[in-house]
């Protein structure tokens, strides 16, 4: 028992082909066995950074597909069987797109976790600002603990764009990012919290036996 994996991770990685890169408000993609939805009045463009049109300063650091979200857009995303998941990690970036400079901390990625009754927890993760060679650059965020345990259905992600005076906001069409990986853990793979008791007894009883080995 103690060998046995306590979960097992499923990545939304955007890399199944679609028909279209660009997902307009209200429109759903299906990226295997998850959802995503675009939400507000800009859109989202599921392509790589050997695809952008130069208007915008593409991250670096990932060549592989992954989500943008222009002009104050947002997504929701989920399981496509509407199941309860956890968040463990994802990789994010901010995208500049026309601002004259950019503080350390460019945007804000925010992040609201829903299930059944409503809101079950949100925050916020700092996106940097360009390098000293003026790229963006993808970063790994640790999700783990987002939530206290609990299971969702369906996740919001939004940026905010933020200035020297380190005020952000979302209201300018600059509150652009890109995000990639996200790894969730499924219902089925979160361990019971009997579960957790009986590693417990396990590991216990391999301790009493070693000791007696060593007696």
């Amino acid at each position: 028992m103690c060998a046995a994996p306590l979960s097992q991770a499923g990545v939304l990685d955007f890399e199944t082909p679609v028909d279209s890169p660009f997902v307009f408000a209200g429109e759903t993609a299906t990226f295997g066995k998850y959802y995503v939805e675009a939400v507000g009045i800009g859109f989202g463009s599921v392509a790589t950074s050997a695809s952008c049109d130069g208007a915008q300063r593409c991250p670096t650091k990932n060549t592989s597909t992954y989500y943008s979200a222009f002009n104050d857009d947002y997504l929701v995303f989920g399981m496509t069987d509407g199941s309860g998941f956890t968040l463990a990690s994802l990789d994010a970036s901010f995208i500049g797109a026309g601002q004259a400079s950019f503080p350390s901390v460019a945007g804000l990625l925010y992040i609201a976790a829903f299930d059944a009754n409503g809101l079950v927890d949100e925050g916020y993760l700092s996106l940097a600002g360009p390098t000293a060679g003026g790229s963006f650059e993808f970063a790994t965020y640790d999700l783990t603990g987002f939530g206290g345990g609990s299971l969702f259905t369906d996740v919001l992600v939004a940026s905010f764009a933020c200035d020297a005076s380190g005020n952000c906001n979302r209201t300018s069409n600059q509150a652009n990012f890109a995000i990639d990986n996200i790894v969730t853990v499924d219902a089925a793979d979160v361990p019971e919290p009997g579960t957790f008791a009986l590693l417990g007894l396990g590991m216990l009883g391999l301790r009493a036996a070693r000791r007696r080995r060593t007696a």
